[in-house]
């Protein structure tokens, strides 16, 4: 786990789930069958698209002893960049922000 995501652009933690499983030379399916999760959800998560939560963040870190606390720093970094990257909402913030000025 060299790279946390931290370069050019925010890495979604499932990204570095995959690789890690890849490496180990696990399946999606025998990791989500070991963790007690559905298979559907486990492969979302690792092919971003599905967040992950506190809750199956820990669960990975018991799987894979991958530090459930990096994983969700991941992912806030994600939620961030993708929020920022939204259209629609930069034209919401635009919006409070000409508010905001008048204050």
């Amino acid at each position: 786990m060299g790279n946390l995501g931290y370069g050019a652009y925010a890495t979604h933690p499932g990204e570095i789930l995959k690789d890690e499983i890849e490496e180990r030379g696990i399946s999606q399916r025998q990791l989500a069958e070991n963790m007690g999760m559905a298979y559907s959800v486990v492969n979302e998560i690792l092919n971003g698209r599905r967040p992950l939560t506190a809750k199956t963040a820990l669960m990975f870190e018991a799987a894979l002893d991958v530090p459930a606390d990096s994983l969700m720093l991941l992912q806030a970094k994600y939620n961030m960049q993708t929020a920022r990257n939204d259209s629609s909402l930069l034209d919401i913030l635009k919006g409070i922000r000409k508010i905001a000025a008048v204050f």
